[in-house]
């Protein structure tokens, strides 16, 4: 194993991979390494011996080919918005300088590099009428939050945006490159479509586009002594919503500083957001709504998801320590909002924001088995999100949990990929079911049966010995295997 405390820019090893790289590489000692190893969701402090910022396909498979050779820890970061483990004296390799966007309007298909993120590929699709089923934070990496599942403002009419992909080009542990589709290699296909980052590095991503040329959408945020009444008119209003309206009700914070619009600012309040892709039957849509309370805001109107997105506090967020935590509904029953109502007005602070997200629509009857992402039949997906900034990360947690724990037995247990922190490792198989997740392990074992793709919410392979268990995990893991 390489002494990484001895690699320096004098190194012959980081001589021989920086002599082929059309990238870089960056030390700890170079004077940009603080920026480049931290991730946009700063939920680790992570210190990679040292940083590839790939430029190509080459530069993946030399780093890839290096950090198994030198027996070095592998990590992949883009965006970083999906981090869940840290890359401590290894090999980080930084994609977020591929930003390469194809878009071939004749068949409605986009292929991107591993640098794109969401409101860039949006950018390129709009003027075309194109959509993707993109998040709700524009800022997000396309092909991160497409591998996890991917649940944004068009869940309800398109579903997840894994089932879009049409095929995506893989560099493998073994440092081969492989093209991944129904067709060809259809097993590493159906993985990846929901299975996150654990067979190897998307270097590109080919996806179907949907003609939703804008949207009637936006968000509408009344006081905080509403709550009762509002989150009570939200389900049932939102309960007899067509598929083409997807929506969310928050209890947040907002911060007092200039950027927030002054009927808001510094307040807790609730917001009701929707995007219905119909623009000719939104009023359908919104007058039951407009009837039933005036808002102290409404940036309801026709518009891209491109600009919708960008509505979202986190798109125009520089990133920070962020404590989170999602489950599924059971039902958005009375007990359930008396509760979310009394968490908001005595846990915000240091709770920030407390999200629930309608399910349902394409995800209960759309194309389902497409791929590992496994939709839940629950009707709400509740999401607590808070950033270290006012209350210290240990506050936070135990704030959070209590949150979640005040409301009982309102989870149906199930869990989201792309959601989950790198501390509920254990959850992961509740993301796909017994049946799912033991056909990926298999699939694990041909694509990576060294788990040298283990820094993210893991998928181990189902062959996974004792010796390499205990190298990644530790020895304690291994016996207890």
């Amino acid at each position: 194993m390489t002494d990484t405390q001895a690699l320096s820019r004098q190194s012959p090893l980081v001589q021989a991979l920086a002599h082929g790289l059309q990238g870089r590489i960056v030390l700890p000692s170079d004077a940009d390494y603080d920026d480049l190893r931290k991730p946009w969701l700063q939920v680790v402090d992570q210190h990679p011996a040292l940083i590839v910022e790939a430029a190509s396909v080459a530069d993946i498979v030399a780093a890839v080919n290096f950090a198994r050779t030198e027996r070095l820890v592998l990590a992949v970061m883009s965006t970083g918005h999906g981090i869940a483990a840290p890359c401590d004296n290894g090999l980080l390799l930084h994609l977020s300088k591929m930003k390469q966007i194809s878009v071939d309007v004749a068949r409605r298909v986009a292929q991107v590099l591993p640098g794109v993120t969401s409101d860039e590929l949006l950018a390129a699709t709009q003027p075309h009428g194109l959509v993707y089923a993109a998040g709700q934070v524009s800022g997000v990496g396309v092909i991160g939050y497409t591998l996890g599942g991917g649940m944004g403002w068009l869940v309800r009419k398109l579903g997840a945006a894994s089932w879009a992909v049409l095929g995506a080009n893989v560099v493998l542990a073994n440092g081969s490159v492989v093209h991944a589709s129904a067709d060809t290699n259809p097993d590493l296909f159906w993985a990846l479509r929901g299975g996150g980052g654990n067979f190897g590095v998307v270097v590109s991503l080919e996806m179907a586009l949907e003609p939703i040329p804008a949207v009637v959408g936006g968000e509408l945020y009344y006081p905080l002594d509403q709550a009762a009444d509002l989150l009570r008119f939200y389900r049932e209003w939102s309960s007899g919503l067509p598929d083409e309206t997807s929506t969310i009700f928050r209890l947040l914070a907002i911060p007092p500083d200039d950027s927030s619009p002054p009927e808001i600012r510094g307040k807790t309040n609730c917001m009701i957001g929707l995007c219905h892709s119909d623009t000719e039957s939104a009023d359908a849509v919104l007058e039951p709504l407009y009837r039933f309370r005036k808002p102290l805001l409404n940036t309801v109107k026709r518009q891209t998801v491109l600009d919708l997105a960008g509505l979202d506090l986190a798109s125009h967020s520089p990133g920070s320590p962020t404590y989170g935590q999602v489950e599924f509904l059971k039902a958005l029953s009375d007990d359930v909002i008396d509760g979310l109502v009394q968490l908001a007005q005595t846990r915000i602070p240091p709770l920030m924001q407390i999200e629930v997200q309608q399910l349902g629509g394409a995800l209960v009857h759309g194309a389902t088995e497409q791929g590992a992402f496994t939709p839940s039949a629950a009707p709400y997906l509740l999401h607590l999100v808070t950033p270290a900034i006012k209350a210290p990360m240990a506050e936070i947690a135990k704030a959070t949990q209590e949150a979640f724990a005040s409301l009982g037995d309102a989870y149906t247990g199930e869990a989201y990929y792309n959601f989950l922190r790198g501390d509920e490792q254990q959850r992961v198989t509740g993301a796909f079911g017994d049946t799912k997740y033991g056909r990926l392990r298999e699939i694990k074992s041909r694509f990576d049966p060294a788990n040298s793709f283990h820094l993210n919410l893991n998928i181990e392979p189902a062959s996974l010995s004792t010796t390499v268990r205990a190298e990644i995990f530790g020895t304690k893991a291994a016996e207890n295997s």
